[in-house]
């Protein structure tokens, strides 16, 4: 892999840092493996718990996005 396509796939990649990205990569490792989560997710108190979190770090940044594009017009 060349040094330009290594640091397309970085950026790519760099949504998965974020406090959305490893909250909603911690819902996707947890529902693989949780027999709860695949048989009905309503009922499994810590997939509902990731799913409100993903929800809520999405929601912080994208306020926080609009504050930036605010200052910087």
């Amino acid at each position: 892999m060349d040094e330009d396509t290594e640091a397309r796939a970085a950026g790519e990649d760099r949504h998965l840092t974020t406090p959305s990205g490893l909250a909603f990569k911690a819902l996707l490792e947890h529902t693989q493996g949780c027999e709860q989560c695949t048989d009905d997710p309503t009922e499994c108190g810590t997939g509902r718990a990731l799913v409100r979190t993903v929800r809520e770090a999405r929601r912080v940044e994208s306020a926080a996005t609009a504050r930036v594009r605010d200052v910087h017009g």
